[in-house]
């Protein structure tokens, strides 16, 4: 690994998108962001040449090493310039040429974790993306942001192929209590888009959607000539932070059984679902497979998560599996050099959990580890 990881136990479980604009792509400024709670950071194609995001990217990457601390690195679509009234249908494409060079010319090459497909319709939207992916298609999260008339009838088939889903306030003929519904009972993590004004949200999605464990992950949109954003992410974060502390995890989670479908499947399902409410003392869970990520996240389990990730072979596609996790909501990936084999990851996270507090000797903590193809659950007292 470049840099040594710093693992902040403390923040918000929420998860934080904010956008390196003309106030926040400095190096420094970038550093200050990061020690705020941003957890993703989103470039906006809709401006700026590639020249100019290239720049702040490398910033990115220094800031990153400088402070240890992890950061997805988001690609925002421009998408196509029509927009349709209400209730009409035309055949737009989900991806402009200008897309696609943005994508395949600085995207690719740049190692990017998620691109946000701003006109997404239907399911056949997402496997054209991937297509023009080709071997990246793996690494590369989709975010499918939902906010149009057709996109919401074909919600269904939208579902089984995105990654994630964005979710916007006044979106004509879209039922968000319909979207965040569908995606939860998939375990599709929740974007939600929050408009900031000096540093406070206009509106209550933000407190809502946290209090009601119904968002992973907020997008922050502050106005570019924001003077502070790190103290206005700092703001937002420390908000979420207080609201989580008056959750009653206990109802959050009695909700989350009602809703899920019978019987669940997959088997890693029900691990995760098993590992989240079986062992009610438990202090942490431990987990070391990517299919367990958003399966884990969507049981709302009120302890910390750590997403242990190997590093000993192929670097940069086991990174993309950690930079996602910070999509999904209370999930920590670590980033464990030397871990070669399962039992190395989970003692890894043992040591971190311990060395961070989380648990002390004699605790329990849950393993969901994946024996012979097969999902195993791990109760261990460290």
């Amino acid at each position: 690994m470049a840099y040594e990881q710093k693992i902040k136990i403390g923040a918000a479980k929420t998860k934080m998108v904010w956008t390196l604009g003309a106030a926040s792509r400095s190096v420094v400024m970038i550093e200050k962001l990061l020690e705020a709670g941003m957890n993703i950071a989103r470039f906006d194609f809709s401006e700026g040449s590639h020249a100019h995001h290239q720049e702040t990217i490398i910033n990115l990457r220094t800031a990153i090493r400088n402070t240890g601390i992890l950061c997805a690195v988001m690609l925002d679509t421009k998408g196509p310039e029509i927009r349709t009234g209400e209730g009409e249908t035309i055949n737009l494409p989900t991806l402009t040429r200008k897309d696609k060079v943005d994508i395949v010319q600085w995207g690719i090459p740049n190692r990017i974790d998620i691109i946000i497909l701003s006109s997404v319709h239907k399911g056949s939207d997402l496997d054209q993306v991937r297509n023009l992916l080709g071997m990246h298609a793996n690494n590369i999260m989709l975010m499918s942001k939902i906010d149009n008339e057709e996109a919401a009838a074909n919600v269904d088939e939208i579902m089984e192929k995105t990654d994630a889903v964005l979710l916007a306030r006044g979106s004509p003929g879209v039922d968000q209590k319909k979207m965040i519904d569908k995606a939860s009972a998939l375990g599709i993590p929740i974007v939600t888009a929050v408009q900031i004004l000096g540093g406070q949200t206009t509106d209550d999605d933000l407190p809502n959607a946290v209090l009601d464990c119904t968002t992973d992950c907020v997008m922050l949109l502050a106005d570019e000539e924001e003077a502070h954003p790190d103290t206005a992410l700092q703001r937002i974060s420390s908000l979420c932070k207080e609201l989580e502390s008056s959750i009653d995890y206990k109802a959050v989670q009695q909700k989350i059984r009602k809703a899920l479908p019978r019987p669940l499947q997959p088997i890693t399902a029900r691990k995760a679902a098993y590992a989240c409410w079986k062992y009610p003392k438990a202090k942490a869970i431990i987990i070391t497979a990517k299919a367990a990520v958003n399966l884990v996240a969507r049981c709302r389990p009120s302890v910390p998560v750590l997403l242990v990730v190997s590093m000993s072979e192929s670097f940069k596609w086991w990174s993309h599996v950690a930079s996602h996790g910070l999509v999904s909501r209370g999930i920590i990936p670590l980033m464990g050099a030397e871990s070669k084999t399962i039992e190395d990851m989970i003692s890894f996270g043992v040591q971190v959990a311990k060395k961070e507090g989380i648990c002390n000797a004699g605790d329990l903590v849950v393993a969901l580890r994946v024996l012979n193809g097969c999902p195993v659950l791990q109760p261990l007292h460290v």
